[in-house]
């Protein structure tokens, strides 16, 4: 881990890529096995967990531009 990254930091990140990589997947096996609607919705779990991973790393980002 870099010098100064907080550890909840890593957590999110583990979790948001768990949490897209687990939504694509079930996304795409739903789609293969021919249920568009629950695909889709799958799919669009994908955007809550992108959107995790985007404000942690600005909120990271914003609290190591304060430190001395």
């Amino acid at each position: 881990m870099a010098d100064g990254i907080p550890p909840y930091v890593l957590v999110v990140r583990i979790t948001s890529i768990l949490g897209m990589s687990f939504s694509l997947a079930i996304g795409l096996l739903l789609l293969i096995g021919g249920w568009w609607i629950p695909s889709l919705v799958a799919f669009a779990l994908f955007a809550p967990s992108f959107g995790l991973l985007i404000a942690i790393e600005r909120f990271a980002d914003t609290d190591q531009q304060h430190l001395p």
